[in-house]
């Protein structure tokens, strides 16, 4: 108790400084300064500029030698380091990465013994200070890489410890949503999708309802990101899964950008296996683009600013089976090609001003749009044209931030945003949805009819001070939410009928309906505060320990836990400070948000405000029979809630990591990193009675294990080479995927323990950028030579292992009110099988010429992806019987992943 009320005094302390719950956007600087003899040099003079901007920040070495430079904007640098009777050094360029501590060790030389500047290279690409494996990629990783559609989510995928979120389509667009429950698309060391912190410049950027990201930012605004699965900095909170932060590009001092289109027609295209016609589906894109970034005022005041746009309009297949032609009640179902489309539109503008050395401001508005017509899909049922929708997605974000420096060793940064999502689902059909497991799905889909309005407000700030070889820092965040919604999950309507002569004969086994009012109206606020010392012990050896509280205030009737505690704690050695290896190690607990769609179900379905009928068997005959008659609550059924447990702790993850990186040269590095993981109080859903009528319980009480071993081969850009090779493999186990997955037997949740969802068991991402060293051929001719000059290739291969899969019933046959299915075949155990493999290469090639040298540049090419033309499931039927018969479409394709495309790209940059 007391060291609650400890917690609870601090953050009230600290709440007029409270901030976003994400993590840093800004890098540093620390090092030593020594003479020939190794002794340390006090008083040294050491000034980093930047090379864009001009901002400068300064220090002077310590009686150790030491210095820090934290908070400074990523970017490139010119480090300088001036001393009375020394020769001083330069050290130009020197790249800052988001999140990077670079280490240096300068020697300075007596002044008579030397040239008066002495220029060093710019600093090798190992991270000596990171205690554990992450990975930044940078402007021209992921400018001049194939992306089906221009969203830099599609490169978090090439990093090592991720994979794809179990049938997550969330990249396929960059603002729109195309599943009304889309998560991030992402999922590190087991965790589900939706537990991953999403950030750009240091404020949060996740859906609070369904974990996915918010605003759309376009690549050309994109200055870096860096991914993570495990990050131990206290100053990370709000999540239990993976870190994905992003930094935007600013204006310099020399004006630049570009005009980009890019182009697509079916004619080029493979036609998509689900597709029963000869010919190909219309396929048509067009995604011109245009950015602007420059200086106001020469090394004051700057901006930056980027629109992009796509319109699409193509074909999606619907294929009921021919058998339900003969059943005249469903007659209207759609066999053939329906047309679809898609609008969407992004743009940002950022401004940043340097009102001398000790202040920094910036502030950024950015605003997405994506309009999903006709395709958006539910479900992992084979599904006819009336059972998908559509969607539209609206976001607007203001964020803006404040370094100030007040001296040389100490650094305050403030950060706010205010922001709104909007996001509309429409269906196909308003009729009742009829579903026969594993063949087909029609009517209106349970989870397309709504709409939400979520307002965001944060604030953080956090304060740095340096002293000897120790960095503090101490913070304060607070991130209110206001949910508006309208989401009639299920008040449509659905009835299961287990085969199709059950349909025939009109004898559905479920029925399942809500009633009342769908909208709720309620705020919720994560708060965290936190403490963090990194200490340089000695030469080679990094340490940082911290401490977090968190706690998320939730609306009224949802209990709240506040027992949230997350030591950290991170080693980084490097055997005698110079050698070519590096040790990390990183353990922490890292506590979660609640996801409000989980919470809305309490809220909305609590008995007073709305309630389920949930009918089997020849109830649900009777229903059916009476032709209509279900349109109102059933005075003779029962009915279901849904109700929080009377304990509510929050989701968290506890994490080890620990690993081995080595330098290869100055440029390329060679990392290893094994995990364990343990996610704990994960929310599920489930029928505490047992048995019919249902009572619905949201709990904190699934949970899920991980262990697994990454291994990435890097390198960083120069002489026009980058890589990076990441393979991966590991374990997770759970006995629930998702909020939505409810045991097979209510009572022992337990017996669900298996492979989840989330678990692949090798993945293999490669990719790489470079130019053809046409210079280098001298032996070809000159033509020749010129025309492979300023010729970019740039490839990307993902290869992985497929998914455990459920072997289902197709109805629910041991009566526990769970919806969706969870009644498995024969007896078998949680997710016993395995989905087919995926396999894509995706591929740019790009001839630039030149309209002024080194100035302009035309560049023209084109991408190819899926080159190989592989099937790629996305989702698939996880249907495996009908009472004793098997069903032919079991670990049949719901929906596939895109087949071979090919797209014209033009672009002028200057």
């Amino acid at each position: 108790m007391e060291i609650r009320m400890w917690c609870v005094a601090v953050l009230l302390t600290l709440i007029s400084k409270g901030a976003a719950q994400g993590p840093p956007a800004t890098a540093t600087i620390q090092g030593t300064v020594v003479d020939a003899s190794g002794g340390a040099v006090a008083g040294a003079r050491v000034r980093a500029t930047h090379a864009g901007m001009g901002w400068v920040r300064t220090d002077e070495t310590d009686a150790a030698g030491q210095f820090r430079l934290a908070g400074l904007p990523p970017g490139e640098y010119e480090l300088r380091v001036e001393m009375e009777g020394f020769a001083s050094v330069l050290i130009a360029p020197l790249p800052l990465a988001v999140g990077q501590t670079v280490i240096q060790r300068i020697e300075l030389k007596p002044a008579p013994l030397s040239e008066r500047l002495e220029v060093k290279e710019r600093p090798e690409a190992l991270e000596a200070a990171a205690t554990t494996a992450s990975v930044a990629l940078g402007l021209e990783r992921i400018e001049e890489a194939p992306s089906p559609n221009r969203n830099y989510l599609n490169f978090v995928l090439v990093a090592p410890g991720v994979t794809s979120s179990s049938g997550s389509n969330a990249q396929r667009s960059f603002a729109g949503l195309r599943s009304p429950g889309a998560d991030s698309g992402f999922s590190f060391a087991g965790l589900r999708g939706r537990n991953n912190s999403l950030s750009i410049d240091g404020v949060d950027n996740r859906d609070e309802t369904t974990g996915g990201n918010r605003v759309a930012i376009g690549l050309e605004m994109v200055r870096e990101f860096r991914v993570s699965s495990v990050s131990i900095g206290a100053e990370l909170g709000g999540a239990s899964g993976g870190v994905l932060n992003v930094v935007t590009r600013s204006g310099t001092n020399i004006w630049h950008g570009d005009v980009t289109f890019f182009a697509q027609n079916e004619k080029l295209n493979a036609r998509n296996p689900e597709v029963e016609l000869d010919r190909r589906p219309r396929f048509r894109r067009w995604q011109p683009g245009a950015s602007l970034m420059g200086p106001v005022r020469r090394d004051r005041t700057f901006f930056a600013t980027a629109w992009e746009q796509e319109r699409e309009s193509g074909e999606e297949w619907s294929g009921p089976p021919a058998e339900l032609r003969t059943i005249p009640a469903v007659s209207g179902l759609y066999r053939g090609l329906f047309p679809t489309a898609a609008h969407e539109t992004e743009f940002s503008f950022k401004a940043d001003h340097l009102a001398g050395i000790k202040h920094s401001l910036s502030l950024r508005y950015a605003f997405s749009r994506g309009d999903i017509m006709g395709e958006v899909l539910d479900g992992d049922n084979f599904a006819d044209r009336s059972a998908r929708g559509s969607s539209l997605t609206t976001d607007h974000s203001l964020a803006g931030g404040w370094i100030w420096v007040p001296g040389p060793r100490w650094v305050n940064d403030l950060r706010f945003q205010a922001a709104r999502r909007s996001v509309t689902l429409t269906p196909n059909s308003h009729l009742i949805m009829v579903e026969v497991p594993g063949v087909i799905r029609f009517g209106q889909s349970c989870r397309l009819d709504g709409a939400r309005w979520e307002d965001h407000f944060e604030l953080r700030e956090s304060f740095n001070v340096s002293s000897g070889r120790h960095q503090f820092s101490t913070g304060a965040s607070l991130h209110g939410v206001r949910l508006d919604a309208r989401l009639a999950d299920r008040f449509a309507g659905l009835f299961i009928f287990p085969t199709l002569e059950d349909l025939r004969a009109g004898r559905p086994d479920v029925f399942l309906k809500a009633f009342g009012r769908p909208e709720t109206h309620y705020w919720t606020a994560p708060v965290g505060i936190w403490v963090q010392d990194r200490w340089q012990a000695t030469s080679g050896l990094n340490l940082e320990a911290g401490l977090r509280y968190d706690r998320q205030w939730l609306p009224g009737g949802i209990p709240e836990a506040g027992r949230n505690l997350a030591p950290r704690l991170g080693l980084a050695w490097r055997p005698g400070g110079r050698g070519p290896y590096v040790f990390r190690l990183g353990l922490g607990w890292f506590f979660d948000r609640y996801p409000l769609a989980f919470l809305n179900e309490a809220l909305q379905k609590n008995g007073a405000q709305a309630f389920e009928q949930y009918l089997v068997g020849e109830q649900a005959a009777r229903v059916f029979a009476s032709s209509g008659a279900w349109s109102g609550p059933l005075d003779w059924a029962p009915r279901s809630i849904y109700r929080a447990a009377a304990e509510f702790p929050s989701t968290y993850s506890r994490k080890l990591a620990f690993g081995l990186e080595r330098s290869l040269g100055r440029e390329t590095t060679l990392a290893f990193e094994y995990a364990l993981v343990a996610g704990r109080h994960l929310p599920r859903i489930r029928n505490v009675r047992g048995e019919l009528p249902p009572l619905y319980q949201l709990e904190q009480s699934a949970r899920s294990s991980y262990r697994g071993a990454s291994l990435a081969l890097q390198r960083r850009l120069s002489r026009e080479l980058a890589f990076l090779v990441a393979y991966h493999t590991g374990r997770t186990l759970d006995d629930a995927s998702d909020y939505d997955e409810q045991p097979q037997n209510p009572l022992d949740p337990q017996a669900d323990w298996a492979h989840s969802r989330q678990h692949q068991p090798h993945r293999l991402a490669a990719s790489a950028l470079f130019e053809l060293p046409a210079e280098e051929l001298r032996r070809l001719p000159a033509g020749f030579r010129k025309a492979l000059a300023d010729v970019i290739v740039a490839p990307i291969l993902t290869a992985g292992r497929g998914r455990p899969i459920n072997a289902l019933l197709t109805t629910d046959a041991f009566r526990t009110g769970a919806w969706p299915i969870t009644a498995r075949a024969f007896g078998l155990a949680r997710n016993p099988f395995y989905s087919p493999s995926t396999f894509s290469m995706d591929l740019r090639v790009m001839k630039g010429f030149w309209l002024k040298q080194r100035r302009a540049i035309l560049q023209t090419g084109l991408e190819a992806f899926n080159l190989t033309n592989h099937s790629n499931p996305l989702r698939v039927s996880p249907y495996y019987a009908a009472g004793q018969g098997r069903l032919p479409s079991y670990n049949q394709p719901v929906e596939t992943l895109n087949a071979r495309q090919i797209q014209f790209m033009i672009q002028i940059e200057y």
